[in-house]
């Protein structure tokens, strides 16, 4: 009997996952495709429709007979809240099964900030969210910035969120949290957000990469994020020897020369304007274009490491600095081209990623689909 319930399930994921991947289509077809007999198919749907994971949406006309009903993922069902807490803001989303963001909403503090800050901005972006979804909602993802502890749920260390140092994430929260909580790293995350909405979609293997305050890297491979709480810091690659100071406390490291609080520093004084963040360039003078192209190509000596080591298929570019795309890719590509073998780049398609600030939060949201679909 344990086997005929564990054997249910995995078909259950299979059925899900089938419609996901190649749309509405009728239990005829995903039988057909799945090699399943046609009462199994029957009795799995109606099981599936029945827990508001399918819904029929329409007809499809059948060589054999009477049209058949379509089946496709239930829109309004299962929601899932997707939180994230970067080094200067909270952001959250509010998704359904297919990735449509229902609502969102953000906070923004100040740097240093401390854990009373985090705290409030975290609960401000949640509790709207939360109301919202009611009884629909299915779990809770919460992406931060650091070297987790997935096993105890505590922050070892973040660079660039120091008080979150020794916390525990759920304490964050609310204690009445109505649904599982999952727990990943923000590069991660966003790697999750283009596997399961993104770029990513239907490919086996990538690399995304975090342009932002902090420098990070998630690994999928097999359809599945790789590596633990100590993998995807490329940010700390050593990339000038003796080199800028770190806030790791190391000399060299990607991120002394690529991070958006380091580039915020360079253009102010060359643009003769404050900045806080790469939106808020409006227009370039040659000072500012020079800073750019000598980070595009600081850029390409970091993703060497990457193309080397895996040669990805894809990589995936996140942050504000992308935005500058004309003056960074042609220095990237020296960069690359110094760094990493010919032979390897040739394979490796770099493009930039179509989500904003929001992408971390959709990837915490995203978070339980790996067990939903695949278990």
């Amino acid at each position: 009997m344990a086997n005929q319930s564990y054997l249910k399930r995995v078909n259950q994921r299979r059925v899900m996952l089938a419609v996901r991947e190649s749309g509405a289509q009728s239990r005829s077809a995903i039988a057909d495709q799945l090699a399943l007999d046609r009462k199994s198919m029957t009795n799995l749907a109606n099981e599936l429709i029945a827990e508001g994971w399918l819904c029929e949406s329409g007809t499809v006309s059948s060589q054999r007979g009477r049209p058949g009903t379509l089946l496709e993922l239930d829109r309004s069902r299962h929601l899932f809240l997707g939180l994230h807490l970067s080094e200067n803001a909270a952001n959250a989303v509010l998704i359904n099964l297919h990735g449509q963001i229902l609502e969102r909403d953000q906070r923004s503090f100040d740097l240093p900030a401390k854990l009373p800050q985090l705290r409030w901005a975290l609960r401000e972006v949640y509790l709207p969210l939360r109301r919202l979804a009611g009884d629909r909602l299915q779990a809770i993802g919460l992406a931060v910035p650091g070297i987790l502890d997935f096993a105890s749920g505590t922050m070892l260390h973040s660079v660039n969120l120091q008080a979150l140092d020794g916390v525990e994430l759920r304490s964050l929260l609310p204690s009445d949290l109505p649904a599982e909580l999952y727990l990943e790293e923000s590069s991660r995350a966003k790697a999750l957000a283009e596997l399961w909405f993104g770029i990513g979609q239907g490919r086996s293997s990538f690399v995304s990469i975090d342009l932002g305050i902090g420098i990070g890297a998630g690994i999928v491979i097999g359809k599945r994020l790789q590596g633990g709480a100590f993998a995807g810091e490329i940010g700390h690659v050593l990339i000038e020897p003796g080199g800028r100071l770190c806030a790791c406390g190391h000399r060299g490291c990607l991120e002394a020369y690529l991070s958006e609080h380091v580039l915020c520093q360079e253009l102010s004084q060359a643009l003769q304007q404050p900045l806080t963040s790469l939106e808020q360039v409006q227009s370039l003078n040659p000072a500012a274009e020079a800073i750019l192209q000598q980070a595009g190509y600081f850029l390409g000596r970091g993703l060497a490491a990457l193309v080397n080591i895996l040669c990805p298929p894809l990589l995936v570019l996140h942050g504000n600095l992308t935005r500058f795309q004309q003056h960074l890719f042609p220095a990237m590509e020296r960069g690359l081209s110094d760094a990493a073998l010919s032979s390897c780049r040739s394979r490796v398609e770099v493009r930039i990623s179509a989500f904003g600030s929001e992408a971390a939060a959709l990837g915490a949201a995203a978070a339980p689909l790996e067990n939903v679909f695949l278990g």
